[in-house]
């Protein structure tokens, strides 16, 4: 039994540790930051975002931490578990499944400054643990990083790169039995684009990248599939600062079901604004939202901290 509590406590110990070491490590780097850029360079000159650094600074998220750390000032929003929770059982009454799908962390994947690979990711799978507990079905799609990984996230941009797209299209569609009939046809491109990140620090080093682009009517109102979430359901799918068009997520993901999505998503936090808007298009139409099947909300993991607005409660529908 003596041995038992020494290894318990033992463990208490270094996962503290690590997460200390975690947020050190990213208060290194912010305090390499220019103030007047969104911007931190790491190696192999890529770059970071200075919000993602803040929240992996800001260490543990578990057994309630997370309230003392979120940058919500608003007490009854800071803790994002009451927000899905709603959120989930709404849907759930409904015959709706939601998959939560935290973008992790570029650190995770691309790792900048005295990281490890997938060492930003050690907090947030705990976290993650405590939500499932909560019956909450979260996609991590770090467990899944490639190996070796490939690019999964763009070099001067904070987005994901179309081969992280691609992985989570993928794994979402292992998820989803759901098919249609529909045959995209796609068209392989390269492409050079110049990033926010880099925009933000007056950089011109543009990046090659080599993306498939889908040609057809992928998105559609009427599909039994939802995406919801932030600029990651944006980015390589309307074109303008989201770099090109086609081939976001939600087009890549109506490839793998063969039929088209349906999309609502928000630049910046969607931590409440993107469910504020599903519930008023719900209010407008209630049929709209019963034929769903799956809702997959999507969003920067950073947001569980760093949402200025937090995490309100919204109704999914009215009653």
């Amino acid at each position: 039994m003596k041995k038992l509590i020494i290894f318990v406590c033992l463990t208490v110990v270094v996962n503290c540790m690590v997460a200390q070491t975690l947020a050190k490590k990213a208060q290194a780097m912010l305090q390499q930051a220019q103030s007047d850029s969104i911007a931190v360079k790491g190696e192999n000159d890529v770059l970071y975002s200075k919000n993602e650094l803040n929240h992996l600074a800001k260490g543990e998220l578990t057994n309630g931490r997370i309230v003392k750390v979120s940058a919500c000032k608003r007490a009854n929003n800071a803790n994002p578990l009451p927000a899905l929770k709603n959120f989930h059982d709404g849907l759930k009454a409904l015959g709706i499944e939601l998959i939560i799908v935290p973008v992790p962390p570029k650190l995770a994947a691309m790792p900048g400054t005295n990281y490890q690979e997938l060492e930003a990711m050690k907090y947030l799978r705990d976290y993650y643990q405590e939500l499932r507990k909560q019956g909450l079905n979260i996609l991590d799609i770090s467990e899944k990083f490639p190996r070796p990984a490939a690019p999964l996230y763009c070099r001067t941009d904070a987005h994901w790169s179309p081969a992280g797209i691609d992985l989570t299209a993928d794994l979402l569609a292992q998820m989803i039995p759901l098919r249609g009939k529909t045959d995209f046809s796609m068209q392989k491109r390269t492409q050079k684009v110049l990033g926010d990140l880099a925009r933000s620090c007056n950089s011109n080093a543009a990046e090659e990248l080599t993306y498939n682009e889908v040609s057809g009517n992928a998105l559609s109102e009427d599909s039994p599939v939802l995406l919801i979430g932030d600029s990651h359901c944006l980015i390589f799918s309307v074109g303008g600062d989201m770099l090109t068009k086609n081939a976001g997520l939600a087009e890549k993901l109506a490839v793998k079901l063969q039929m088209p999505i349906d999309r609502i998503a928000v630049r910046g936090s969607a931590a409440t604004a993107v469910r504020v808007n599903c519930y008023r298009k719900a209010a407008r139409n209630k049929a709209w939202l019963k034929n769903k099947k799956y809702v997959i909300y999507c969003f920067a993991a950073r947001e569980f901290t760093e949402s200025g607005t937090g995490w309100a409660k919204v109704p999914v529908m009215k009653k």
